[in-house]
């Protein structure tokens, strides 16, 4: 019995399905659990994972501060229906986008490197620098 090669399509497919079991249950243990810094972090990593995962033409940059924005409102409901706000909590979670966007930066370098490791650095932002670029040892025309 063969079976069908899993595609990227189809886990594109399955995080979308799962982003809104991931957000509900980090909101979940934010708000009622009153979950450890340790957990929120982590529950961060796993919704961005998931977000990432389910929306590729979205910038990647852009989901991560939305899930921090979402973070930092379940911050603020929380304090308000308890009196306590959890810096500490928040600060993990600031800390774990951090990181989710220094290893994408390190990623995106990875992709450049594969492609043209002599890009002078000071030109990784310009998209046309490396599409303007000719071969080395050859004049552009």
């Amino acid at each position: 019995m063969s079976f069908p090669a899993v595609t990227p399509q189809h886990l594109v497919i399955a995080a979308r399905a799962a982003a809104p079991l991931c957000l509900g249950g980090l909101a979940w243990a934010v708000l009622w659990m009153a979950c450890t810094p340790t957990v929120a972090a982590a529950g961060f990593l796993l919704g961005a994972s998931v977000l990432l995962m389910g929306a590729p033409r979205i910038r990647a940059g852009d989901l991560v501060g939305a899930l921090l924005v979402f973070m930092t409102v379940l911050e603020c409901v929380h304090a308000g229906a308890s009196g306590i706000l959890d810096g500490a909590r928040w600060q993990a979670c600031v800390a774990a986008a951090g990181t989710t966007v220094l290893l994408l930066k390190i990623q995106h370098l990875r992709g450049l490197a594969r492609q043209d490791a002599y890009v002078p650095l000071r030109h990784l932002e310009r998209r046309n620098a490396l599409f303007g670029r000719t071969a080395p040892g050859r004049r552009a025309a």
